[in-house]
């Protein structure tokens, strides 16, 4: 596949399903990744360089395979000041974040949760081309947030009363970002940091500690 053929795949992925007609009930965020999925783009180290690819829609940071297909752990930044971040696979954005200038949408292509970035509120639930409204609780208690901490360091991402929760992306002064999962304000579960030094360190956390697993 050509770099061009590359690129507009990419960008047909990065299109989420929109779905007619709200649901007044509950329904989860998104699934939940399986481990095995997660592990299919470890490959037993954890180093890997960060490839760049050029469009006329934007940049792609991240993961390629040997063939120069679009595949693992990466950003996209359009030239629309949108960024979207995740796992990608055949050019595709499987499972990330989503971010426009006005809404961000963190889940899969066809389950997925919307966020008003003016306010963090979640608007809708999308899950199997069906639109669910969430309920008052759910509103209250899941956000989308943007937090600046006192040493210069910036979250952006899905938090649940008011802690670090969900998927986000962690930048750090020194220019280095991590996007994965977190629990109760810790990284918890599968992420991805990205290296000044075009580097991707992927790891495995427990309870903000690095697992063994992937060391």
């Amino acid at each position: 596949m050509t770099l061009k053929n590359r690129v507009y795949a990419l960008i047909a992925g990065l299109m989420f399903c929109v779905a007619a007609g709200a649901q007044m009930m509950n329904a989860e965020k998104y699934p939940v990744i399986p481990d095995d999925f997660n592990g299919a783009f470890i490959d037993l180290v954890k180093e890997y360089p960060a490839n760049v690819v050029k469009s006329a829609y934007g940049q792609y940071y991240g993961q390629l395979t040997i063939g120069g297909d679009i595949y693992g752990y990466g950003t996209f930044y359009t030239d629309a000041d949108g960024i979207v971040m995740g796992q990608f696979r055949n050019g595709r954005c499987i499972f990330g974040i989503k971010m426009g200038s006005q809404t961000v949408e963190v889940g899969t292509e066809t389950h997925y949760i919307k966020y008003d970035l003016s306010t963090g509120d979640p608007i809708y639930i999308i899950k199997d081309s069906l639109k669910y409204l969430p309920s008052a609780d759910f509103i209250k208690k899941y956000r989308f947030e943007s937090l600046t901490y006192q040493n210069g360091d910036r979250y952006v991402g899905e938090t649940v009363d008011g802690k670090r929760e969900g998927y986000g992306a962690y930048y750090y002064t020194n220019g280095n970002y991590y996007y994965g999962q977190y629990r109760n304000n810790l990284r918890h579960g599968y992420g991805a940091m990205f290296r000044t030094e075009n580097r991707i360190t992927l790891q495995y956390w427990e309870d903000n500690k690095v697992d063994g697993a992937f060391n």
